[in-house]
């Protein structure tokens, strides 16, 4: 036996992290707060228009918080063409307004 006997210990891995690894972690992002609608109504969709029978395409773009041209758009890919000024009857709103999250009921 020789009068030196030496063991290295095995490297310890640093407590910190590299500068280069973005710092600490990010915590998990929160749930969106919920409304008073949401806590009455949780199985309605949140948003809800009441139509007629009739609507012009600007009447309804506005009440779905869009431009008349995304609504004429739509209008288009639906093979009907009319003007902002034009007149829609309510099938034709609803699918739009269902298309964009809304859920159309027709006012009596």
């Amino acid at each position: 036996m020789s009068g030196y006997d030496f063991t290295p210990s095995p490297e310890k891995a640093p407590d910190t992290q590299p500068a280069s690894s973005g710092g600490p972690p990010q915590p998990p992002p929160k749930p969106p707060k919920l409304t008073t609608k949401d806590l009455l109504e949780p199985g309605e969709p949140g948003r809800r228009i009441f139509l007629s029978d009739y609507i012009e395409v600007k009447e309804l773009a506005e009440l779905l918080g869009l431009k008349p041209f995304q609504v004429v758009a739509d209008l288009l890919k639906l093979r009907k063409f009319k003007h902002a000024d034009g007149v829609i009857d309510f099938p034709t709103a609803a699918t739009i307004a269902r298309n964009h999250g809304f859920v159309a009921e027709k006012t009596v």
